[in-house]
C-alpha cells in the first residue's frame, strides 16, 4: 500500500469496496461508508483502516472478519476513494473518524470501555493521529506505521502542490515537506522518504505526538519494505515515547518482510506468494507470525 505524494501518473489500482458479506453488514449511517462485523455477544470493539488504495480493502477486510470470529465487534472504515468519497487522499478531516468511533460505541453489542483502532500503512498514520485525540482508545495497533505526518495522495497524478493528507477543525495537520517521487529517476519510495526524513528535526510539527497516546501501542514493520521506510519511523517512535518517558510500544520487527508484514495469511494460490522473492517466500510465515502476536497483543490489553 503506498503511501507516495506522486509527481507523475503512476499505476492506477483499482478502488475496491468489499462486500460485507454473510457475517457482516453495510453501514452508511452519520456519512459513513463501512463494513460492520458484530460480534455474536457484548464485547470488545475495534476500528479497523485500511492504506492508501482507499475504499474497503480485501486485505483488511479479512481480517476483520477474522477478529469477529475471535470474538471482537470491528467497523472497517472507508475514508478515501469509495465511490462518493473524495478521491484524493488529501485533508481528511479526522473529525470523520470521530463520527466512526462514536457510531461503533453506541452498538449495542459493543462494550464501549473497550475500544481499540488498527491501521494499516497510511491508515496506521491515521490511526496514530486518532488515538492522541481519544484516550478511551486502550489499544493502537500501527502496521507499517509513520512517525510524521506526510502530504496527501493524488493517484492520478498532479502538476500542482498537494496539502496535508488530515485535516482538524477545518485546517491542515502540518506535515513534512516531502520531494515528489518519480520512478524513472530509480530508487523506492522508501528511498525517497529516507531523504525527506532527514530533516525532521526542522519540521517538529510534522511529528506524531504519540507520547499523548493512553493505550497500549503495537507497531508492526518490514525491514525490506520498499514503499516507506516503516522500521526506521517505527524506531522514531519509540525514542519518542523513550524521550517523554512514556511506555515503550511492542515492536515486531520482520527482516525478511516488505510493505506487507500484517494481516492473516494468504492462500496457496494469491499472486502475491507467487514471485521468487525473498518478501514472497516468507510472505505467509511473517504474516502468520505477527498475526499470532495481535491476537494476543489484543487478549492482553482489551479481553475477548
Amino acid at each position: 500500500m503506498i503511501i507516495a505524494l506522486h509527481a507523475q501518473p503512476q499505476q492506477i489500482p483499482p478502488v475496491a469496496v468489499a462486500p460485507p458479506g454473510e457475517t457482516g453488514r453495510r453501514i452508511t449511517d452519520d456519512g459513513l461508508l463501512a463494513n460492520y462485523f458484530p460480534a455474536r455477544q457484548k464485547g470488545p470493539a475495534i476500528l479497523a483502516l485500511g492504506g492508501s488504495v482507499g475504499g474497503l480493502s480485501a486485505p483488511t477486510n479479512d481480517f476483520s472478519k477474522a477478529l469477529q470470529a475471535k470474538g471482537y465487534s470491528v467497523l472497517h472504515l472507508s475514508y478515501f476513494r469509495a465511490p462518493g468519497q473524495n478521491p484524493r487522499l488529501e485533508l481528511i478531516p479526522l473529525e470523520y473518524f470521530n463520527t466512526a468511533l462514536a457510531w461503533l460505541q453506541r452498538q449495542p453489542e459493543v462494550d464501549a470501555g473497550r475500544l481499540g483502532i488498527i491501521g494499516v500503512s497510511k491508515g496506521a498514520e491515521a490511526a496514530l493521529l486518532v488515538a492522541v485525540r481519544h484516550p478511551e482508545l486502550k489499544v493502537v495497533i500501527a502496521a507499517l506505521p509513520s512517525s510524521v505526518v506526510w502530504p496527501g495522495i493524488v493517484w492520478e497524478g498532479t502538476s500542482g502542490k498537494i496539502g496535508s493528507s488530515w485535516s482538524e477543525r477545518g485546517q491542515p495537520i502540518p506535515h513534512m515537506p516531502h520531494v515528489p517521487y518519480d520512478a524513472q529517476k530509480g530508487g523506492t519510495m522508501a528511498e525517497n522518504y529516507a531523504v525527506s526524513l532527514r530533516a525532521v528535526k526542522q519540521h517538529p510539527e510534522a511529528v506524531i505526538p504519540v507520547e499523548r497516546i493512553a493505550g497500549r501501542l503495537l507497531l508492526v514493520c518490514g525491514e525490506l519494505d520498499e514503499i516507506s521506510p516503516t522500521c526506521p519511523m517505527s524506531q522514531q517512535i519509540q525514542e519518542r515515547l523513550s524521550e517523554y518517558r512514556r511506555p515503550a510500544a511492542t515492536l515486531l520487527t520482520y527482516k525478511d518482510a516488505g510493505h506487507r508484514a500484517f494481516g492473516v495469511p494468504l492462500p496457496p494460490d494469491h499472486p502475491a506468494l507467487a514471485n521468487d522473492t525473498v518478501i514472497a517466500r516468507n510472505l505467509n510465515k511473517v504474516l502468520a507470525e505477527s498475526w499470532k502476536h495481535t491476537l494476543a497483543f489484543l487478549e492482553e490489553h482489551l479481553g475477548k
